[in-house]
């Protein structure tokens, strides 16, 4: 996510949002810029092609029940599902003519006006609605960021201009779009590999022995995050300075604990450079350095990793065990916005893998295939593979012919493979279209774990077969050389297959449909171009550091110890917006001066500078009133905030006068109540004090 523009709609006032995303987008590396659409045209931004939404790189969308439905609609079960689906149809049109993420987020209602069961019912219809769809994403809040509720709502600038939220909660809001607008355009790790002394316990296991070390609350929520990267389908691997006896013994005197090493794909405990570890780890489980994230609390140890494995994100923990809690609930790479039944098992099919390595290590290749008992089952993708067709075309790389990954076939194909050793799942897809006597290919993409076994040749051969069913021709696939898919060229160099031209990048391999179909695996294959993780470690070693960028590890780091809440964001904010001192200054003044370099495109540099002359306009004017009003309980008048006079010096006087005389007519309130007490006598004996 390098360069982005967002579009952003609403039922309601949002600008004041943008700001708080500008500065998400400047944290992130990301150029780009965030435009908005005019005031409630959410419906007419989604089905406009033309629109902010329409041109967008990301459309973020953000509504309340009580914008939707008129009246008492909104506490209405029926009108809030009615105007849900209506919404869920036109985010579905948008994102499909658009093919770009959708955000939506449903805010809170309006205390008073709006109605928090209908909140929920809306927010809940859409979350089921999109639910496992890679192309509209659904925040029903602001969490992690969202402040306390009575932070939230601002009742004077909602009145005043339509803005219903407070600065904060649009930090915080900002800060959940960013968040989860991270999680669908970044690729996310495939591993996660954790130190033991110091991350997973308290203590030195080699020094202080498996019963020495200490797994307390604290340290059980890192155990219970790690948990849920498992669960999410990601690998988790351990990497160790100690003796693997040790650390063994450690989880076997606590079986209680969120996972145990049934859970573990693999561990390197030694004493060898973690980074020389961590490359062993990435040639046993086939995947790239690059799809790593490396856990550890000691600076020396991530400094050594960083040098030697730069491609991998390695992040230090803090030392103490709820810092390194948080840091884990705070680190964007590792959420996760979707999880298939795929992912559920992936600890599972890695394993099952490595007892296909020793079985393979026991027999010829030959032989080992002949007892392979492999089946494949090539069926057309139904509503239930949504989700992982498009988690394989997002993840797949080596074996994918075109580097595609998007899907915009007629028809597509899932693979399921199994074998005497397991259940691989669905590990191949194939989206195709006709083109007069050509069966086109325009995705043909297999997982890395099911490589080598000739699953791809029966993929070829369906297509094959499917083309002369239907009176084709020829079977054409498309493919673009990138620098992951060497595997896929590897493949097509042993194929009967002509070559055209495609466009500037890519080629389609055309094949007769009856080539297609006789074609078959044999072991030869398998060597050729170097097929399954045995293969892939003899031909291919990893990745040379050259030809690696180096993880963005300093961003991650900041933003999960820094920029954990609505407070913390918005003081970063206000750093990122200098504003200058001025010499004899009053407090007010000073204040004033900070908002107006916050809100405004130019930062005041003297008292004497001019709200609306600095870039302000009425929107600006509504934030500054509500803050003026939040911090000193004051209400402009009118007559003073639209002049050229709008200065900072005459806004501080104007807000010292108007305290001054609140505390006056307070005082005098104050007085009278006081006198209304007093008796007569009481009364004649003050003026006679008095006058004394």
């Amino acid at each position: 996510m390098n360069t982005i523009a967002l579009g952003v709609a609403a039922t309601f006032t949002a600008e004041p949002l943008g700001d708080a995303l500008r500065f998400w987008l400047a944290e992130l590396g990301v150029e780009g810029d965030v435009a908005f659409a005019p005031y409630d045209q959410v419906f007419p931004s989604l089905l406009d092609p033309g629109s902010v939404l329409g041109r967008a790189g990301a459309a973020v969308v953000l509504v309340r029940a009580e914008d939707l439905v008129n009246g008492d609609g909104a506490r209405d079960p029926g009108a809030l599902d009615a105007a849900a689906d209506d919404l869920a149809a036109a985010l579905r049109t948008s994102s499909g003519a658009a093919g770009t993420p959708h955000l939506v987020a449903v805010c809170p209602a309006s205390p008073g006006h709006g109605s928090p069961a209908g909140h929920a019912r809306l927010a809940a219809r859409l979350a089921q609605a999109f639910e496992g769809d890679p192309a509209v994403s659904v925040l029903t809040s602001a969490e992690p960021y969202e402040p306390d509720p009575e932070a939230v709502h601002d009742a004077f600038a909602d009145r005043t201009g339509n803005v219903p939220y407070t600065d904060r909660y649009f930090a915080a809001l900002a800060g959940a779009l960013a968040r989860r607008l991270h999680a669908t355009t970044t690729p996310r790790p495939k591993v996660v590999v954790a130190d033991c002394d110091g991350t997973l316990w308290d203590g030195v296991v080699g020094e202080d022995g498996p019963d020495g070390v200490v797994i307390g609350s604290e340290r059980r929520q890192i155990w219970q995050e790690l948990a849920r990267q498992v669960a999410a389908g990601r690998l988790l691997c351990l990497c160790s300075k100690n003796e693997e006896k040790d650390v063994r013994e450690v989880f076997a005197r606590h079986p209680e604990l969120p996972f145990g090493l049934d859970d573990v794909a693999a561990m390197r405990v030694g004493w060898e450079a973690k980074s020389q570890a961590l490359r062993s780890l990435a040639a046993e489980l086939n995947l790239g350095l690059d799809s790593f994230v490396f856990l550890d609390d000691s600076p020396v140890e991530c400094a050594e990793v960083r040098a030697g494995c730069p491609e991998v994100l390695t992040l230090r923990l803090p030392a103490d065990a709820a810092g390194a809690a948080a840091f884990l609930r705070h680190c964007w790479p590792l959420d996760v916005t979707a999880v298939t039944e795929t992912d559920r098992e992936r600890t599972r099919h890695y394993q099952e893998e490595r007892r296909r390595e020793q079985a393979r290590g026991e027999m010829s290749l030959a032989d080992f295939f002949a007892t392979l008992d492999l089946r494949v089952t090539i069926a057309p993708a139904g509503p239930e593979h949504e989700a992982r067709a498009a988690q394989l075309a997002e993840r797949t790389n080596q074996f994918n012919l075109s580097g595609t990954r998007r899907l915009d076939g007629d028809e597509q194909f899932v693979v399921d493979v199994r074998d005497r050793f397991g259940d691989y799942g669905v590990v191949g897809l194939t989206d195709v279209r006709v083109d007069g006597d050509t069966l086109r290919a325009g995705a043909f993409l297999l997982s890395c774990r099911a490589l080598g076994r000739g699953v791809e040749h029966r993929m070829l051969a369906h297509l094959g077969a499917l083309a002369r069913e239907r009176g084709l021709a020829r079977v054409a696939l498309s493919f673009r050389a990138t620098d992951r898919n060497q595997p896929a060229r590897d493949f097509l160099a042993t194929l009967p297959a002509a070559v055209e031209p495609y466009d500037e990048e890519a080629v389609w391999y055309v094949l007769d449909a009856g080539d297609a179909a006789a074609v078959v695996h044999s072991a030869v294959h398998s060597a050729v171009y170097s097929a399954g993780p045995a293969g892939e470690r003899a031909a291919r070693p990893a990745r040379t550091t050259e030809l690696a960028a180096p993880a963005a590890w300093e961003a991650v780091e900041r933003i999960a110890t820094r920029l954990t809440g609505a407070e913390a964001i918005m003081d970063a904010m206000r750093a990122a917006r200098p504003v200058t001192e001025v010499a004899g200054a009053s407090p007010v003044e000073a204040t004033v001066m900070r908002w107006w370099a916050e809100l405004l495109d130019l930062a005041p540099t003297s008292v004497n500078d001019g709200f609306f002359e600095l870039g302000g306009h009425s929107l600006r004017l509504v934030q500054f009133m509500a803050r003026v009003r939040a911090e000193f309980g004051v209400e402009l008048p009118f007559d003073t905030l639209y002049t050229t006079s709008f200065t900072v010096a005459e806004v501080a006087k104007v807000i010292e006068e108007r305290q001054l005389a609140d505390t006056d007519d307070e005082e005098l309130a104050g007085l009278l109540d006081e006198l209304a007490g007093l008796s007569d006598e009481e009364i004649d004996a003050l003026l006679d004090s008095g006058n004394g």
